[in-house]
């Protein structure tokens, strides 16, 4: 039987206008038993100028405002730790997610750890692409949300969740 686990995906300000790359989203997907079980997602304000030109429809803050958001993981904190600590994570290209996580908790243990881009090199090493987008379409396990497609949080640890049930990892 497939073990369970957590796909996430932060979407983040990048290093744009000399700041720090600070999270704005964060997608959840639980599987258990082979199955996507919970969805979920977190949204943060963030310092830096950029900002998604199109939220995603479910967006929290009316118009954009992101000052009504909470002001990073530290005031969502236990919720985020509950649905994180002890379970296994997995990501796709997995840097970004375990930085930050990381950073907010440095003596925490996150994980254990599977990113799906190392399982898929290992696996395929001759494919054109090794873009989560084109890895789904490869694979035939593109996620259908409304009003959702790449790039945002909970549809990118969505597919990243299909992707790694196609695989079996």
């Amino acid at each position: 039987m497939m073990e369970d686990f957590v796909a996430i995906d932060f979407e983040t300000t990048d290093y744009r206008d000399g700041r720090a790359n600070e999270p704005w989203q964060l997608g959840y997907v639980r599987v258990a038993r082979g199955a996507v079980v919970e969805k979920r997602e977190w949204f943060f304000r963030t310092k830096a100028k950029y900002f998604p030109e199109t939220p995603p429809s479910d967006f929290p803050a009316p118009g954009g405002d992101t000052s009504l958001l909470p002001e990073n993981f530290l005031e969502q904190w236990e919720d985020l730790f509950g649905s994180l600590f002890g379970r296994r994570l997995l990501a796709h290209n997995l840097a970004c997610e375990k930085t930050l996580l990381t950073r907010y908790a440095p003596l925490t243990k996150w994980g254990p750890w599977t990113d799906t881009l190392k399982v898929v090199r290992a696996r395929y090493p001759d494919l054109a692409s090794y873009k989560l987008g084109d890895l789904c379409a490869f694979f035939g396990c593109v996620p259908e949300m409304e009003d959702r497609t790449w790039h945002d949080g909970l549809f990118d640890a969505l597919a990243c969740a299909l992707l790694a049930l196609k695989l079996k990892v």
